[in-house]
């Protein structure tokens, strides 16, 4: 562990690996390195995973972890010529800057306002800013909730008071989970540290620099995040000229059980920036998802249950290729699949629910249709987003599908039974549902 000084203020850093390209870790709103070191932390794992292919280099931003504590909180300068000082220190002329919350926005400012340095941007869970301004930015944080938080922080900082945010269900439903992260907080910063840095990255905003980003930029984000809403990642991504937008499965913040795709996706675009590129179409999406799959799981066994689940795939998969469709990827105890032609999409969820039932599966099913972005295999994009949201609002063995599908499925002979509008989580807009029939 070595220190760089920037002013009167020292930097904690440290360098891992040989490889030629660089890696710099942007700290987030409050960090150790020391985590860095620890085989059992996801980070540590990570760190030691990405060491392997490139060279990587972690640090403190100033006030947290092992970098010297600061009686102010620091601007948005100051973290950019904290970042330019680690830069120059390690030796990183042009480097890929991994900015994960807050540390986003660190290097998007950077990469807008100083390029020649940046070689790339990777980002996980991070948005232009975090707190709501409607109706231009309707997502995040509230001033009220901002207040109450940093309130929390200064009462029971080092009790999991951010637990929440980070871990999601987790925190509340298993035991020891809060107090576990309780240590770790301990070790980022003081009470009154935290609280002081926490409203200080709340107000930031840098949506007047995504658009002056023109260095390849990799944007990550996963429905369900408390901390980061992803229709806020989206819109990031959406501004940043060229920005490839990749949507991982959904759950926590903290990402701590996607180590493995985190790692692979900021390896991928470090060795190939350039050589991505996006192309958007016109597709129907198609959600499915397994109702009541823990209970069953539960009363049927593993063995069995995983029995289920091939018999599950087979009937899905062949229903898919009967009506044209092709599945994406699995999501759970469900499948994301892509049809060409909206009527099939219905029809064919018409023949998979029964079909799943008489097996003892009940399934729910939602579809939309709309503009997805794809590259390479993956596919994201606000229709994804739409399409699941569609899926998740079904009860056991209903086919829900939004107006755009029912409007392109015209005179197909298919019923549409009216839901009315829907405030869809996370959406701006309310969407207009119906449940599909055979008619």
């Amino acid at each position: 562990m070595r220190y760089v000084r920037n002013g009167d203020v020292r930097l904690a850093y440290r360098v891992y690996g040989d490889g030629e390209t660089t890696l710099v870790w942007v700290p987030t709103i409050f960090s150790s390195i020391d985590r860095s070191d620890d085989p059992s932390f996801p980070w540590g794992i990570a760190v030691e995973r990405l060491s392997r292919e490139v060279r990587v280099v972690v640090w403190d931003g100033r006030g947290t972890g092992l970098s010297d504590p600061v009686t102010r909180a620091p601007t948005m300068e100051d973290r950019v010529r904290d970042l330019v000082s680690v830069l120059d220190v390690t030796g990183a002329k042009q480097s890929t800057l991994f900015g994960v919350f807050s540390g986003g926005m660190t290097s998007i400012a950077l990469a807008a306002t100083n390029p020649d340095r940046v070689r790339s941007l990777v980002l996980y869970a991070t948005a232009a800013r975090f707190t709501q301004e409607p109706p231009e930015f309707p997502w995040g944080f509230t001033q009220a909730q901002i207040d109450a938080r940093a309130e929390d922080i200064d009462d029971r900082w080092g009790e999991g008071t951010m637990a929440d945010l980070v871990l999601d269900d987790a925190a509340a439903n298993v035991p020891g989970v809060r107090e576990q992260w309780g240590r770790i907080e301990s070790s980022l910063a003081s009470p009154a540290m935290a609280a002081m840095l926490w409203r200080s990255f709340m107000r930031e905003d840098v949506r007047d620099l995504t658009g002056q980003v023109t260095v390849p930029t990799l944007v990550m984000a996963r429905p369900g995040d408390r901390m980061v809403p992803y229709e806020a990642s989206a819109a990031l991504a959406e501004g940043i000229p060229n920005a490839r937008f990749v949507t991982l499965p959904a759950g926590a913040h903290a990402a701590f059980d996607l180590i493995d795709v985190l790692t692979s996706q900021v390896l991928d675009f470090c060795e190939r920036p350039s050589a991505l590129t996006d192309e958007r179409v016109l597709a129907t999406v198609f959600f499915t998802d397994i109702v009541g799959s823990t209970e069953q799981l539960g009363a049927a066994g593993d063995h069995h249950w995983s029995r289920q689940l091939d018999v599950h795939d087979e009937i899905v998969d062949r229903l898919l290729s009967k009506y044209g469709g092709r599945r994406v990827n699995h999501t759970g105890d469900g499948v994301f699949a892509l049809f060409d032609v909206p009527s099939k999409a219905a029809r064919c969820a018409l023949e998979l629910v029964p079909t799943l039932a008489g097996r003892g599966l009940r399934i729910r099913t939602g579809i939309h249709v709309g503009e997805c972005e794809r590259r390479g295999d993956e596919w994201s994009g606000l229709a994804v987003h739409t399409g699941a949201r569609v899926c998740a609002m079904a009860g056991a063995a209903e086919i829900l599908c939004t107006r755009t599908l029912r409007d392109l499925a015209g005179g197909s002979g298919l019923a549409f039974e009216g839901v009315g509008p829907q405030q869809l989580k996370g959406l701006p807009e309310t969407v207009d549902v119906y449940r599909v029939t055979a008619g």
